[in-house]
């Protein structure tokens, strides 16, 4: 062999041990951590998405799920800013001045009470949120970067009222004390006299078997996946409406994300898509299939009186029209009239965009095609 061809084969040799080791370096073991519990509806989709994220990269992003152990979710946003974990599962509301434009319109969940949702208005919130997010809002993007995030992903369900006591009428609210998981619902709790009393997600059993809470607004999975079946005694369906709406199910540490390729970005996002509509699909089968429980279990399901059902709309029209103004003055947004226009817009374009959908595939191809496939990987969140 000449010293030519040994030459050669050696720097070929090297080259591939250089490209073979750059590839082992480029491959991602990522941390997710949820507030939810194991086994509950929320932390399945997670880990069907995790599973997803290694099927679709050929094991290049390795997620491992940590469900209500590694962050609570109210430490979620300074552990993904601080890369306690790679990616959390961020609740706006829980940190309204750190994301105020996000927090802004995830209030607006009340206007599922004003469009013929059915048990689709958390489909088209997690819709709409995306794409707001994500191509409509710069400040959304900008207050993501100044925590140290990047928003990929969201999640909704409908929510309603779960109680120790029937409740039917507006008077009958007077002097309840209910669990209202963000500040529009304290303000509607507070127009018909009750009393929001703040309790985590993981007490609200005790806080209703032990008396601390009347009642609880929470999304009818939680029956099953909390166990509340055993605890409350009425739902209330219809009021206050709306479902929660801020959730950055999927929020990016950044110089993790900037530390990706843009294909292991793409496909980080391709796992947003999968675990937007999964858990926002899985969220309206589960809460059907707990209602159906609630219902054999003896739980009566309460339909609210007329009275009730004004109060509430009378106070949503006022309150969606002062969001803007109280989001302004609180904490100095800019255009915010125009933000909560936007937001209602495409709310009633991704109401009819779901309307058929009839499967969680069908709602991830929709998902990607309205707003992923839009998103610049290059510069996005960066």
């Amino acid at each position: 062999m000449t010293s030519t061809n040994l030459l050669g084969r050696i720097t070929t040799t090297v080259l591939l041990g250089l490209a073979l080791g750059a590839s082992q370096a480029a491959a991602k073991d990522l941390r997710y951590a949820t507030g939810f519990a194991p086994n509950s509806t929320g932390a399945k989709a997670q880990e069907a998405s995790a599973a997803y994220a290694k099927e679709i990269s050929k094991g290049d992003l390795d997620i491992r799920v940590y469900p209500q152990s590694l962050l609570s979710f109210t430490e979620m946003s300074g552990g993904v800013r601080d890369n306690i974990a790679d990616m959390g599962m961020v609740l706006f509301p829980y940190f309204p001045a750190e994301f105020p434009n996000s927090t802004m319109v995830s209030e607006m969940t009340m206007l599922f009470s004003q469009h013929d949702t059915g048990d689709r208005g958390g489909l088209a919130w997690t819709g709409a949120l995306i794409e707001y997010i994500t191509l409509n809002c710069p400040a959304c993007i900008d207050e993501m970067t100044a925590q140290n995030q990047v928003f990929t992903s969201s999640s909704s369900t409908e929510y309603m009222m779960m109680c120790m006591k029937k409740v039917e009428t507006a008077a009958d609210m007077r002097g309840v004390r209910i669990r209202a998981p963000g500040a529009h619902w304290t303000r509607w709790a507070n127009s018909v006299g009750a009393t929001s009393v703040s309790v985590p997600q993981n007490e609200i059993f005790e806080g209703l078997s032990q008396g601390i809470l009347d009642c609880s607004l929470s999304g009818a999975a939680e029956l099953l996946d909390l166990s509340l079946v055993d605890a409350v005694k009425y739902i209330i369906r219809d009021v206050p409406g709306g479902g929660f709406g801020g959730t950055g199910l999927m929020n990016v540490n950044l110089d993790v994300w900037t530390s990706l390729t843009p294909e292991q970005r793409t496909e980080l996002l391709r796992v947003g898509a999968h675990g937007s509509a999964y858990g926002s699909w899985n969220y309206r089968v589960n809460n059907l299939a707990a209602l159906e429980a609630a219902e054999k279990k003896g739980i009566e399901i309460v339909a609210p009186a007329q009275d009730f059902l004004k109060a509430t709309r009378d106070f949503t029209n006022a309150d969606l029209k002062s969001i803007a103004k109280t989001y302004a003055e609180k904490y100095g947004l800019k255009d915010t009239d125009q933000a909560v226009q936007k937001m209602s817009e495409l709310f009633e374009k991704w109401v009819g965009l779901v309307a058929s959908i009839d499967s969680a595939e069908a709602y991830q191809e929709l998902l990607w095609n309205e707003a992923y496939s839009k998103i610049n990987v290059e510069t996005y969140g960066m």
